[in-house]
């Protein structure tokens, strides 16, 4: 089934926060004025992302926070690149949702890219759905 987007909707506009809310019917009974209608919601975000703008250290530490509504994150769950490299070192505690990533080696002047992947799988006796985000920022090494 093909998806349609409208310009202004709602969803495109959350989507450009890298921030997903999934809102997934689970259960209708009666029908006509006596309907009830039950929804679960759930959805990941990335916030507080860093370092952002110029830095002098070379060596920063890249935080950001990761966190899921309705499922319990675990570190499988989240991809970390720099520069397009995927980086597996990184730390994240499941209970606040913060991620960081202490740089090894120092980077070079200029402009670095950092992204952030994380998918989350969900279920209960309704059925299973997975949600996703994604992050990308750049910061400068100045020296």
């Amino acid at each position: 089934m093909a998806r349609r987007r409208r310009k202004n909707s709602r969803s495109s506009r959350r989507s450009s926060r890298s921030s997903v809310r999934v809102v997934r019917v689970t259960r209708t009974k009666g029908s006509g004025a006596d309907q009830t209608t039950s929804y679960r919601t759930g959805g990941l975000s990335i916030t507080g992302v860093g370092p952002t703008g110029k830095v002098a250290n070379s060596r920063p530490t890249i935080r950001a926070t990761v966190r899921d509504e309705g499922t319990n994150l675990s570190k499988r769950d989240i991809k970390l690149y720099l520069d397009g490299a995927e980086k597996t070192r990184f730390h994240y505690d499941r209970a606040s949702g913060r991620l960081s990533y202490h740089v090894g080696g120092a980077l070079s002047s200029g402009t670095h890219r950092v992204e952030i992947e994380a998918e989350a799988e969900s279920g209960d006796s309704q059925g299973q759905f997975n949600s996703t985000a994604r992050k990308g920022w750049t910061f400068t090494v100045a020296r």
